[in-house]
C-alpha cells in the first residue's frame, strides 16, 4: 500500500511538471498584442490634450476613440491624465469645423459608431445628414471625390448604414492606377506615384463595401511595398532617399491586409522570419508608443496602431466594456510635450520627403475648413491619411460625455486593469495574460488547479485499487 501511494505521488509530480513549467513560460514570455495596444494607449491617453483631442485634430482623435473600442475600453470615458474635456466632446465641436469635409465626417462618424453612438442624432448633430449632403448622386463622388473623400465616406456609410452607394464605391474602384495602387487624390495615379497609405485606406473601403474586385491587384501592389524587415514605407522608392517602414505604414496595410481575408503572417506575406506584425512589434517604444525611423515617439504616429494590434480594420465590429478604462500607468509618466510633437512633424532627416505637389490633403481644396480637420500638416508621415479604423455597427445615441447604453461588451471584463512594465509595454501582472478581447486569465491559477486534479486522480486511482473488493 504505501508503495503504490509513494508511486502514485512520484507519477502525479512527472504529469504536473509540465504544467508548471509552462506557468512559469507564459507568465514571462513577452507581451501580447493585447497588451502592447493597452499600452500604446496609455501612451495616447498622457499625451490627450485637455480640450480631449490629440494634437487638435479630428482624425488623430477620432484614431483614439476607434483604438480604444477595439481593446475593449469604453471611448466614453477617454479623458487625458489631467482630466479635461472627454475625447468624444472634442469630437463633436470640431466636426462642425469639418461640416464641408467629406473624410472628416466620414471619419467622426467612424468614431460615434465605434464608442456605440448614433451619427445621427450625436450631442444634437446629424453626421450622417453632413455626409449626406456632400454626395453627388450623378458623379457618385463625395465632396471632391479624392480617394480619402471616398474611402471614408464609404466606410462610414457601411459602419452607419450597412451599405454604401454603388456610384460611390465605382467612383473608388476607378481610382485605382495600373499598377494597382491608389494616391491621395482624385485622379488615377502614373506608376510609381501610388503609395502604400492610400492603396490600404481604398481597399478596406471596397472590402467593407462588398467590392472585392480590386484585392487581387491592390494586394499584389503592397507586396511590391513590402521591404526586407516585413514592415511597409509610405512608398518603396528612392526617390526621396533609403524608404523605411514605419509603424503608420505598418498599421494601415496591416488592417488592409486583414479586411481582404489575409493572414499577415503567412509565409506569402512574410520576408523570413520577419512580417508586418513583428515590424510593428520591434518598433514600438518603452512607454509605449511609436515612432517614425529618425524621430522620437510621438500620438500623430501611435494613434492608428492600437486597433492594427487588436487586428480590427476600419468598419470592422467593435465590443467594449462600459465604463471599463485605460489604465493610467502612463500618467505616471513624463506627459509628451508640445515640443516633443512640434519635433516629431518635422520631417526626418533619415527618411524620404514626397515632393510638395503630391503632399494630400483630406479637405475640397475649393473650400477650406477652419476646424479640426483629416487634413494633415507636416507629420512625421508622409501619408495623406489621418488612419483607419473599424466600428462597430450599434445605432444607439450617445452624447459626449455619456457613457454609451448600447453594443455589445465583454462579459466580465473589469472596469481598470492593474497593469506593470514588462519588456518596454504595459503588461498585466504577472501570471497573468490577456486575451484579444482585453479579458485577462490567470495561467498559473489554472495549472495550479490541473495540477491538483490530476493529483487527487492519481492517489484515488491507486487508492480504489488498493481497497477494491475481492484484493487479496
Amino acid at each position: 500500500m504505501r508503495r503504490l501511494v509513494v508511486a502514485s505521488a512520484i507519477l502525479a509530480t512527472l504529469l504536473t511538471t509540465p504544467l508548471g513549467l509552462a506557468a512559469a513560460i507564459t507568465s514571462s514570455g513577452a507581451p501580447t498584442d493585447s497588451q502592447r495596444a493597452t499600452a500604446a494607449l496609455e501612451y495616447l491617453l498622457a499625451a490627450q490634450r485637455s480640450d480631449g483631442s490629440i494634437d487638435g485634430q479630428l482624425g488623430e482623435t477620432a484614431d483614439l476613440v476607434i483604438g480604444a473600442a477595439a481593446a475593449g475600453y469604453d471611448p466614453a470615458i477617454l479623458r487625458g491624465c489631467g482630466g479635461g474635456t472627454g475625447a468624444l466632446s472634442f469630437l463633436a465641436t470640431a466636426s462642425d469645423g469639418a461640416a464641408a469635409d467629406a473624410a472628416a465626417t466620414g471619419k467622426a462618424i467612424l468614431a460615434v459608431v465605434a464608442a456605440g453612438g448614433d451619427p445621427s442624432d450625436f450631442a444634437g448633430r446629424n453626421l450622417a445628414s453632413r455626409l449626406g449632403s456632400l454626395y453627388h448622386s450623378g458623379t457618385g463622388a463625395y465632396g471632391n471625390g479624392s480617394t480619402f473623400s471616398q474611402s471614408f465616406a464609404v466606410l462610414a456609410s457601411v459602419a452607419f448604414g450597412g451599405s454604401a452607394p454603388a456610384a460611390a464605391t465605382s467612383v473608388l474602384a476607378n481610382l485605382q492606377g495600373s499598377d494597382g495602387s491608389w494616391s491621395y487624390g482624385s485622379a488615377r495615379p502614373k506608376p510609381g506615384d501610388g503609395d502604400t497609405n492610400s492603396t490600404a485606406v481604398a481597399l478596406m473601403a471596397l472590402d467593407a463595401a462588398g467590392d472585392h474586385s480590386a484585392d487581387k491587384t491592390g494586394l499584389a501592389y503592397l507586396l511590391t511595398q513590402q521591404l526586407s524587415d516585413g514592415g511597409f514605407p509610405y512608398q518603396n522608392s528612392s526617390v526621396y532617399g533609403p524608404p523605411a517602414s514605419d509603424p503608420d505604414s505598418d498599421a494601415v496595410v496591416l488592417q488592409a491586409l486583414l479586411a481582404a481575408g489575409q493572414d499577415p503572417a503567412a509565409a506569402g506575406w512574410s520576408k523570413g522570419s520577419h512580417d508586418v506584425l513583428t515590424q510593428l512589434r520591434s518598433s514600438q517604444g518603452a512607454d509605449g508608443g511609436f515612432a517614425y525611423p529618425g524621430s522620437a515617439e510621438n500620438a500623430f504616429t501611435t494613434r492608428e496602431v492600437p486597433a492594427a494590434l487588436m487586428r480590427v480594420p476600419y468598419a470592422g465590429p467593435l465590443h467594449f466594456t462600459a465604463g471599463r478604462s485605460v489604465p493610467t500607468v502612463g500618467c505616471a509618466r513624463p506627459t509628451p510635450s508640445p515640443s516633443r510633437s512640434a519635433a516629431a512633424r518635422a520631417t526626418p532627416t533619415a527618411r524620404r520627403t514626397p515632393k510638395p505637389t503630391r503632399r494630400p490633403t483630406a479637405r475640397p481644396a475649393t473650400k477650406p475648413t477652419p476646424g479640426p480637420t483629416v487634413t494633415p500638416t507636416a507629420m512625421p508621415t508622409d501619408r495623406p491619411t489621418d488612419g483607419m479604423v473599424l466600428p462597430t455597427e450599434s445605432t444607439a445615441s450617445i452624447s459626449p460625455a455619456a457613457t454609451p447604453s448600447a453594443g455589445p461588451t465583454m462579459a466580465g471584463t473589469p472596469a481598470s486593469s492593474p497593469s506593470v512594465r514588462v519588456a518596454g509595454v504595459t503588461s498585466m501582472p504577472a501570471g497573468r495574460a490577456l486575451d484579444r478581447s482585453g479579458s485577462s486569465v490567470p495561467p498559473a491559477l489554472l495549472y495550479g488547479v490541473a495540477a491538483l486534479i490530476a493529483l487527487i486522480a492519481v492517489l484515488g486511482g491507486g487508492w480504489i485499487f488498493v481497497t477494491r473488493p475481492g484484493r487479496r
